[in-house]
């Protein structure tokens, strides 16, 4: 008989918890994945970078502590020079010039403004404090507001059409409206001096929408997981209306 159990802390040493029956028997234990040490790994995946680094920072899941078994461990690495992104087992890199961060964060500071807001240090904490004072303006957050306005009209005729055929709305069409209300969220947030989270987030859709499928059909589609077609167009239609009004207002 195989089970497999979630090691745990047991005063300085590690414990794995068996069913009761087994005692008096004879257990093997074997390490199917080894725990991460974020610090070791980081330093070892980006040591042919280490020379360009100027800062390099804890982001994500993993910064605001809502990680699962299954994140990704998000880090942004400032350089002097070099813009890539490398991704390497759980590990999803950002390295971004100082220079081109800069500019970014003044044309349009959605994504990298909320990392940085979340961002624990890994090296150079000085370099990270002027950043974390950035604030969301209408210069830094036109790009991506005329992104999610534009698309509205457009998922509000897939909406159309899947009422006018009696279908539920598609996973497609949730992702689109919860990566709008994701959007509006994060500068919701951001204006308000809070961090965002993904609790946050799906605190809201629960709100709006008395149910927590909308989010579920997000992660299917952001996952590559395979799409169904469960949410009513009317739970479609209510959020694409409440995107709609919130973003008129800003």
């Amino acid at each position: 008989m195989e089970i497999i159990k979630q090691i745990t802390r047991a005063g300085n040493s590690s414990n794995v918890l068996l069913p009761k029956e087994w005692l008096g028997g004879t257990a093997r234990v074997e390490l199917i994945e080894k725990p991460l040490s974020i610090k070791e790994d980081i330093f070892e995946i980006l040591n042919p970078y280490l020379k360009n680094a100027l800062g390099i920072y804890l982001a994500g899941s993993y910064a605001r502590k809502e990680e699962t078994k299954d994140s990704d461990v998000d880090i942004l690495v400032i350089t002097d020079g070099i813009n890539k992104r490398i991704k390497k087992g759980r590990y999803e890199i950002i390295l971004i010039s100082k220079t081109e961060l800069d500019k970014t964060l003044k044309r349009n500071a959605i994504p990298l403004l909320p990392m940085i807001k979340e961002a624990k240090t890994i090296l150079n904490e000085g370099l990270m404090g002027g950043y974390k004072k950035i604030k969301l303006n209408k210069e830094n957050t036109k790009s991506i507001l005329e992104i999610t306005k534009s698309s509205r009209n457009v998922c509000g005729e897939s909406i159309k059409i899947s009422k006018q055929l009696g279908e539920n709305a598609s996973d497609e069409i949730m992702y689109s409206l919860i990566l709008g209300l994701r959007t509006i969220y994060i500068i919701d947030s951001l204006k308000r001096n809070k961090i965002p989270t993904t609790k946050g987030l799906k605190n809201l859709i629960i709100k709006l929408t008395n149910s927590e499928e909308p989010y579920n059909a997000y992660l299917r589609v952001k996952n590559d997981k395979k799409t169904k077609s469960v949410i009513s167009v009317e739970i479609a239609e209510k959020l694409n209306c409440y995107l709609i009004e919130k973003l008129g207002k800003l």
